[in-house]
């Protein structure tokens, strides 16, 4: 019974470290804010914006919305189109956090 204790709390412990490593983009990229202006702000009804959740993020330039990254896959052409719109806004803090997600994914985005 000692043993089966043991082996449950070390089963317990790696669930609770391997939730916590899962990224949470919402709070990695977006200040842990819904939505995230070129000035930083959380304001949903200023454009452009990043909506962000903690397993997507979507770059929303008004009446277009770029889903560059769902669940843990990142649609670099997406990201890429989103920087491209991003630098057509001027919204170059935006295009920075498109850049810093697909970097630290590895990948390189066209246009960021």
């Amino acid at each position: 019974m000692k043993h089966l204790m043991t082996v449950l709390g070390a089963l317990i412990a790696l669930a609770v470290t391997a939730q916590t490593a899962q990224a949470n983009l919402k709070k990695d990229y977006c200040s842990n804010q819904t939505y995230y202006t070129d000035s930083g702000a959380d304001d949903g009804n200023t454009y452009p914006h990043l909506h962000c959740g903690k397993n997507f993020l979507t770059y929303s330039s008004g009446s277009n919305h770029y889903n560059f990254v769902e669940g843990d896959q990142l649609k670099t052409g997406t990201a890429g189109s989103a920087c491209y719109k991003a630098a057509d806004q001027s919204a170059n803090n935006l295009k920075a956090k498109i850049a810093d997600v697909c970097s630290d994914e590895g990948e390189t985005c066209s246009g960021c």
